[in-house]
């Protein structure tokens, strides 16, 4: 297991109208929480999780919460860097109080655990070296922004994506030994001694956004930070001999967010759909 997400609903005992983002109120209810379980979080680095955004029972991310409402969010965690059986037993309790007063009620978690060849990972096929897959898959985005020398990148660049999806799955494996499928060659390795841009360097050549409808909206993480994004839905195109390459970025994107400040509830995702498609 590599990795395990917790999808909590919850609710509160009295209104709750948060000034900022809401993600920085997920982000010390989840460090809080770990704390109480014995389980250290560093204020002074990466946080070792990503949340999603606080979603009403309509999926709409809110900044209100009231008595009697059911409010959800997934946190996940990578086990390489956090003990992730702690973190599935620090959730066990029935309400916690924060140390800026407000009460959660917790009505439900669910856990889902990330592995690698096979269920989440590799969802949608394996690799061919033989034939041409051509991939079209949708992405709905919550307020994300993607980093890029310096510059926020406000748009839903399938080149941003992919990067950022390999990244976060480099991460994953540090000092696990894999076999990856490079299309040509095969990677047989301690991960550390990979450089996965060059392994997924032909799925960003060979991937195009097709369609998509967004807005930008400037995020409000407290102390004078406006950081722009843009949130809406996107739909890619890819041209590839390694489809299982790509369900496992995707999918690696899904389950840990993409781009900057996953931990404060930027950069969820939902993979809409994936449909393999014949060739012109």
């Amino acid at each position: 297991m590599l990795g395990v997400g917790l999808e909590v609903n919850f609710t509160v005992d009295w209104e709750v109208r948060l000034k900022t983002w809401s993600g920085r109120f997920l982000n010390r209810l989840v460090s809080e929480v770990l704390e109480g379980a014995g389980v250290r979080v560093s204020h002074n680095s990466t946080k070792p999780f990503s949340v999603s955004p606080i979603l009403d029972a309509r999926g709409r991310a809110t900044n209100r919460l009231v008595p009697g409402g059911s409010y959800w969010f997934r946190a996940s965690f990578m086990c390489n860097t956090i003990d992730c059986a702690a973190v599935a037993s620090a959730f066990a309790r029935d309400a916690y109080v924060l140390g800026s007063g407000e009460v959660v009620r917790i009505l439900r978690v669910r856990a889902r655990e990330f592995r690698l060849g096979g269920g989440t990972a590799n969802d949608g096929g394996s690799s061919n070296n033989n034939n041409m897959s051509i991939i079209e898959w949708g992405v709905r985005y919550y307020p994300t922004v993607f980093p890029f020398m310096g510059r926020y990148i406000t748009h839903p660049s399938p080149a941003r994506l992919l990067a950022s999806a390999t990244k976060t799955l480099s991460q994953l494996l540090r000092g696990v030994e894999v076999v990856l499928d490079g299309g040509d060659n095969m990677y047989n390795a301690v991960i550390n001694n990979i450089d996965l841009k060059n392994i997924v360097k032909d799925l960003a050549l060979n991937t195009e956004l097709i369609n998509y409808r967004i807005r930008r909206l400037g995020i409000n993480l407290g102390g004078g930070r406006l950081v722009p994004t843009f949130y809406g839905t996107a739909v890619y195109i890819t041209q590839t001999t390694n489809p299982s390459l790509l369900n496992t970025l995707l999918s690696t994107a899904e389950f840990f967010g993409v781009g900057k400040n996953r931990a404060l509830g930027l950069g969820f995702i939902k993979i809409t759909h994936r449909d393999v498609k014949s060739r012109p």
